[in-house]
């Protein structure tokens, strides 16, 4: 098939509606390629996204690449060349032809690609809007022939198109978005350091070593796919609030990301005070009537007359209930994020 440039219009429609589909990144990158394939010839081709937590840009979708070019593209050697080229910092594509260095000098190239038998093939790094680099569309002929100057600033210009359709975060965008009112977010990722959430600020009480997270860290280690609490604002100002969501990410590629957790207006607290809420948040975490009194250094039939005061709160007729309607709304403050209470 001849390489031969096509007019961006449709070609960019058609994949800024793949980028609108329900389904799957890796789903969408597939679409992305089958897009392409009548604008420019493709023997072989990959999307290939960061994991910044295992140093290795692993493919997405790959086809027509023999097995220890898949192997290959998995290491950290894949993502050294990445950065080798630039092409985690440029924005244009770049063809073998382009490239700084012969290709017998790139191990990637001379190790995998031309044992395999390719002879060309270009690499469209893919960076989002907000400047985050996701990784790499990659396509490779047995010909030595080059793609086109057209075509070659077609899939310039497309680029940004793609690196939307297949940008993880949007699934965090979208969590996020469930919460309404969020006020302030960030990326839990499995190797435990922070992104921030497109489009929302972060802030203190989400920062490394606050103990915001280390509840939420303890909640998804738990199996919770959720959680939602409320967090004094801070310690000069205990009684006022705010309320942390967190909301497991799906288990799809590049699997780095684990939960989004976002900060919002307290809810309706019904009337609640800290030592209720207080109370609430010990139970939610198991804690004994006795070892209550204990840690609030008052008797338990004090913690019981306060019990008294939650059910009629919350309007429930039993303990058991009161804690389950607590732990649902997130009416509660987890022990770990307050302060030992003495006798009022």
């Amino acid at each position: 098939m001849r390489d031969r440039a096509s007019p961006a219009t449709p070609l960019a429609a058609e994949i800024s509606t793949i980028a609108l589909r329900a389904t799957g990144l890796a789903e969408r990158a597939e679409a992305v390629l089958r897009a392409l394939r009548p604008v420019m010839a493709i023997d072989a081709a990959c999307v290939t996204l960061l994991r910044p937590d295992r140093r290795r840009q692993p493919p997405l979708v790959s086809f027509g690449y023999p097995g220890p070019v898949v192997e290959h593209l998995a290491t950290p050697d894949f993502l050294g060349s990445v950065e080798q080229l630039g092409l985690h910092r440029y924005r244009l594509p770049l063809r073998v032809m382009d490239l700084p260095q012969p290709a017998a000098e790139i191990p990637g190239w001379a190790d995998y690609m031309a044992p395999a038998g390719f002879g060309e093939g270009i690499g469209v790094p893919l960076h989002t809007a907000d400047g985050r680099y996701l990784g790499v569309l990659a396509t490779h002929t047995y010909s030595r022939t080059p793609v086109s100057d057209a075509t070659r600033e077609l899939l310039a210009g497309l680029a940004p198109l793609i690196a939307h359709a297949l940008d993880p975060m949007r699934t965090v965008s979208a969590l996020a978005g469930l919460v309404g009112d969020a006020l302030a977010g960030v990326v839990l990722t499995q190797d435990d350091t922070l992104a921030p959430v497109p489009g929302l600020p972060g802030h203190r009480l989400l920062t490394r070593g606050s103990p915001v997270l280390a509840e939420v860290a303890a909640c998804y280690t738990d199996g919770d796919s959720q959680a939602t609490f409320h967090v004094p604002q801070s310690r000069q100002e205990p009684a006022r609030y705010l309320r942390a969501t967190m909301l497991a990410c799906p288990d799809q590629p590049p699997h780095h990301v684990s939960a989004v957790v976002v900060l919002r207006p307290p809810d309706d607290l019904h009337q609640l005070d800290r030592r209720e809420m207080t109370v609430l948040g010990l139970l939610v975490a198991g804690w004994p009537t006795a070892q209550i009194a204990a840690r609030l250094r008052v008797s338990v039939l004090s913690v019981h007359a306060i019990l008294d005061q939650v059910r009629s709160k919350l309007g429930t007729r039993s303990t058991a209930a009161a804690v389950m309607r607590a732990a649902d709304r997130g009416l509660y403050l987890p022990p770990a994020l307050v302060q030992d209470q003495g006798p009022s």
